[in-house]
């Protein structure tokens, strides 16, 4: 692992694990945040039976939050990882930062900005999701091995073809 993926890897996982962290020790807050949103949210399509128990769904993401964070702040399936905090951090961006909800102009700009910051940190995980740190992909590996395999036959048929007829 290169220094600035040492680096950068525990920089991104670091408000996963400290929220997932308060999560599961002091789930109130992320309730009360929870349930601000709620109604909106079932509007939107949420199934009512994640919004039936508050504290446990909390807990939960909580618990996925920290796990997942500490294995890409440890370099453990960065890529794996990275993408549970992906999915992860939608739902929580939208709890954490109601832009719709929330009135008054300064009230406003600060949901809005946690929103973008939401999204910004979501777009990091997206590249550290990717990140093959400079290995091919399995779908590259299988087209250079078929194109490799194609050359040797074909060398294998020319010197085929030019002893048989000589």
């Amino acid at each position: 692992m290169n220094i600035l993926r040492s680096f950068a890897r525990p920089m991104l996982a670091a408000p996963f694990i400290v929220d997932g962290l308060d999560a599961l020790a002091r789930p109130s807050r992320h309730v009360e945040k929870f349930e601000k949103v709620a109604p909106t949210l079932e509007r939107a399509g949420l199934p009512p039976v994640l919004t039936s128990d508050a504290r446990m769904l909390t807990r939960a993401s909580g618990a996925v939050s920290l796990v997942a964070g500490l294995g890409l702040a440890a370099g453990r399936a960065p890529r794996t990882n990275a993408t549970i905090l992906a999915a992860l951090n939608i739902p929580l961006t939208v709890v954490n930062n109601p832009v719709w909800a929330v009135k008054g102009t300064t009230a406003r700009k600060e949901a809005l900005s946690g929103l973008l910051r939401g999204a910004a940190l979501g777009a990091g995980l997206v590249l550290a999701a990717v990140d093959r740190q400079g290995r091919p992909s399995l779908a590259w590996q299988l087209r250079n091995s078929r194109q490799q395999r194609e050359a040797i036959e074909a060398a294998q048929e020319a010197v085929r073809q030019r002893y048989v007829t000589a």
